[in-house]
C-alpha cells in the first residue's frame, strides 16, 4: 500500500456482477411466480412470487451496506492531519485522528485441514483469506470498511502499525475470526 493510505480493496466500486445476479434472480423468479399464477397453480404462483419479494427485502438493505462501506481510507497531511474516507457510494469524510474512538481489523485466516502439505502450509500461514476495517468515531458513528481478499500478514501489521502512529488515542484492535469446514463440534 501507498505510504500515508489507512485501508484500501482491490474494487473502489460497486460490485456489479453480485448485484446483476440478485437482480436476474429476483425478476426470474418473480416472473415464474406470476406466469404460474396465470396458469392456475395460485399456491405454487404466490410461493414463488413470495420468495421473489424476500429476496427482494434482503438485497435492498445489503445493497445499502455495501454503498456505505469504505473502500479507501488515507491520511492527508494538511496544517494537521485529517483521516480522509472514500466509501462505494463516493460519499467522502474526514476525520481528525482524535476523532476515532476505535480502530478494528477483523482477520479471516485460511482454514488448511490436515490433508495440506508443508509447502501450502508454508504459503497460507504467511496470508489472510481476507481481512475488514471497523472504525468507531467518539460521537459514535460506526465506519465498516469493504472486505480485502488475499492480505499478507504483514501488509496487516504494517496496517496496525500506521494506525497506532496516526491515532495513538484510539483503542486498537486485531481480530481473528477463524473459519473451519464442518459442522464446529
Amino acid at each position: 500500500m501507498p505510504e500515508g493510505t489507512l485501508w484500501k480493496t482491490d474494487t473502489l466500486g460497486p460490485d456489479w456482477r453480485r448485484w446483476a445476479k440478485w437482480l436476474i434472480a429476483v425478476t426470474a423468479i418473480g416472473a415464474a411466480g406470476l406466469l404460474v399464477i396465470r396458469l392456475e397453480e395460485r399456491v405454487l404462483g404466490y410461493t414463488l412470487t413470495g420468495l421473489a419479494v424476500l429476496l427482494l427485502v434482503i438485497a435492498v438493505p445489503l445493497w445499502v451496506y455495501d454503498l456505505t462501506s469504505a473502500v479507501e481510507v488515507r491520511v492527508v497531511e494538511e496544517s494537521e492531519p485529517v483521516i480522509w474516507i472514500r466509501t462505494v457510494g463516493g460519499r467522502q469524510d474526514r476525520f481528525t485522528p482524535d476523532a476515532i474512538a476505535t480502530v478494528t481489523l477483523v482477520c479471516t485466516p485460511f482454514d488448511l485441514g490436515s490433508d495440506s502439505d508443508e509447502m501450502e502450509r508454508a504459503i497460507f500461514s504467511r496470508k489472510y483469506r481476507k481481512a475488514v476495517l471497523r472504525l468507531r468515531t467518539r460521537s459514535g458513528r460506526r465506519v465498516h470498511g469493504r472486505a480485502a481478499p488475499f492480505v499478507s500478514k504483514d501488509e496487516m501489521d504494517h496496517l496496525m502499525a500506521e494506525w497506532r502512529r496516526v491515532c495513538p488515542g484510539a483503542r486498537q484492535n486485531l481480530e481473528y475470526r477463524f473459519v473451519a469446514s464442518g459442522t464446529g463440534d
